[in-house]
């Protein structure tokens, strides 16, 4: 090809890249959107999406005593949710403490010095359909892997157990600190 027409081809190629960066600088339309409100409709018939507390999860904390907060129980009676019937189980009253708030356990699987190994287990346990999650330990030299967390501390008794037998590694329940 010919170097004045690749020249010429390189020029109007910039011309063309600096018209479409500063046209829309130079726009007057560019400077006020207002004219798009106009073709964007108005949604009016939004539902109303606050829902009560169902009476399940409405459970007064503050008021127990929390000396039998371990072994209380609560009946629930059968619930219809969507249009389906659920089976309603018996609860464990969640232990509070001295704030009132709920505490909060989970189950640490296993630490590792290599992120592959949590991984690995990670998607293990998930696959077995526990929700795992891993974190780096506070100096970053391990990552560990957890099950939960959890307000009901029998059931990740449960959980632990079954864990170590079918992952034969031998886990402990731990408070879940948010972090």
């Amino acid at each position: 090809m010919d170097d004045g027409i690749k020249r010429k081809l390189v020029g109007a190629g910039a011309l063309v890249a600096v018209a479409i960066i500063l046209l829309p600088f130079i726009s007057p339309s560019a400077q006020d959107a207002s004219y798009l409100n106009k073709s964007v409709p108005v949604e009016s018939r939004i539902p109303d999406m606050s829902m009560p507390l169902p009476k399940s999860l409405s459970i007064a904390t503050r008021d127990l005593d929390t000396q039998q907060l371990d072994i209380r129980v609560i009946p629930m009676a059968d619930m219809n949710v969507d249009g389906d019937k659920l089976k309603s189980k018996n609860i464990t009253v969640p232990i509070v403490d001295e704030s009132g708030q709920s505490k909060v356990w989970h189950i640490q699987v296993a630490s590792f010095a290599k992120p592959n190994n949590a991984i690995v287990l990670r998607n293990k346990l998930r696959k077995s359909g526990y929700k795992a999650f891993d974190k780096s330990s506070a100096d970053g030299d391990y990552i560990r892997v957890f099950v939960g967390p959890s307000t009901q501390k029998d059931g990740l008794e449960q959980k632990l157990s079954a864990i170590e037998k079918a992952f034969k590694i031998k886990g402990e329940i731990v408070p879940y600190l948010g972090k």
